[in-house]
C-alpha cells in the first residue's frame, strides 16, 4: 500500500502499525525524490501485503520533519511495529532498497540505526 500522510495522521498510520512502514520525507522539487518515489512505486509488490510505504511532503510537514531529525530529501525511515529501526538518504536503486527493508525486518527488532 501507499500513501500520503500528514502530522495529524502520522501516528495512526505509522506509529500505531503494527507491521513494516517505509516513510519517506520527499519535496516536489527535488529529482533526487522524484526518482525514489519511481523506485518505492516500482517495489509495492514486493512487500508483504499488510506493509505501507508512505510519503510526507518534507516542506509541508516542517514541524514533524523537525521532530524526526529529516534535515534533507529524501530521507527514509524503516518502522517495524511503530518504532524506528532504520533511516537513510539519498537516492538509491530498487535492489538496494529492498535489500535495506529485508535487512532491518529480518532485524530482532531493536533499531540498526547507525
Amino acid at each position: 500500500m501507499f500513501q500520503l500522510v500528514d502530522e495529524k495522521s502520522f501516528e495512526g498510520e505509522v506509529l500505531s502499525a503494527s507491521s513494516m512502514v517505509l516513510v519517506n520525507f520527499w519535496a516536489w522539487w527535488s529529482d533526487d525524490c522524484h526518482n525514489m518515489s519511481s523506485v518505492m512505486h516500482n517495489m509495492t509488490e514486493l512487500l508483504d501485503e499488510q506493509d505501507t510505504i508512505v510519503q510526507l511532503d518534507w516542506n509541508q510537514h516542517r514541524r514533524l520533519a523537525w521532530e524526526l531529525e529529516v534535515y534533507g530529501v529524501p530521507t527514509l525511515l524503516i518502522y517495524i511495529r511503530g518504532r524506528e529501526v532504520a533511516r537513510f538518504s539519498g537516492v538509491m536503486s530498487e535492489d538496494e532498497l529492498v535489500r535495506r527493508i529485508i535487512e532491518a525486518k529480518n532485524h530482532d527488532g531493536s533499531s540498526i540505526l547507525q
